[in-house]
Order: structure tokens, then sequence, then C-alpha cells
């Protein structure tokens, strides 16, 4: 008996599992790299993570085309040319029915100075494509 676990020991080491579980997952390397592209206002970049059909983005649009989106952010980046978002906690994931929700909290800064804090959901459908992009003003 002790010979069987000393050889299920020696091939199944508890390093292995570890390092399994400290791999990052797919959707926090997306919801970095889209706030790096939105961080340096590439709205034709970011539009590659989005779903075909997105059905909330921000507040007022509803089942729109990705290209829309694309449009719209460029018109914001327009405005806000000094505009970024800076991610103040890590991205927190929860998986229910095939869907993945990413939480955000972080601070936006419209001019560059002054920020206020928000609450990003962004929800992948199984093809890891953004469908949901909502933000929401939070106190701190």
């Amino acid at each position: 008996m002790i010979y069987l676990f000393y050889l299920l020991a020696t091939f199944f080491s508890l390093g292995d599992l570890s390092a399994e579980y400290k791999q990052e997952r797919v959707e926090i390397r997306l919801v970095n790299e889209l706030f790096r592209l939105r961080n340096e206002h590439k709205a034709d970049s970011a539009e590659l993570y989005f779903a075909d059909t997105v059905q909330v983005y921000m507040k007022y649009m509803r089942n729109v085309p990705r290209k829309k989106i694309t449009q719209s952010d460029k018109g914001f980046w327009k405005a806000h040319p000094k505009n970024k978002f800076e991610m103040t906690e890590p991205v927190r994931l929860s998986d229910k029915s095939g869907i993945t929700t990413a939480t955000i909290i972080g601070k936006e800064y419209l001019d560059g100075k002054d920020f206020k804090y928000e609450k990003v959901e962004i929800k992948f459908n199984q093809k890891k494509k953004i469908f949901s992009y909502k933000a929401f003003n939070i106190k701190r």
C-alpha cells in the first residue's frame, strides 16, 4: 500500500497541480488586452473582441453591431482625448450557464487628471466574445 502511494506521489506531484491553478484564464487576458487597447484609443483593434451583435453597450445602446460600437468609441475619444481607465482591483470572474462575467473596478479619467470610480461588467459568450459591456459609477 505504501509502495502504491509512493508511485502515485512520484508521478503526480502537487507542484504540477498548483501550476495549473495559477494559469490565467482566457477572459482575464482578454479584459487586460481590451483595456490596453481602449486606453490607447484603438477602437478598430478593440472591435475584434466584441460579438457581431452586442446586446448591451454602456448605458443606452442595445442590440447594436460592433461597427456601431467602434464609431461610438471613436466619437467619445475625439471628445475626450485624455480618457483612460485604470484598474484598481483584480478582475473577478463568475460563470453561469456558459456565460462568463468579468467584473472590473477602477478609475476612469475623462480629462487625464480627475477621475470617478467605475464598475465595469463584461459578459463573454461561449466563443469568448463580448456580448454585454456595462459601466456604472460607484462611490468610494
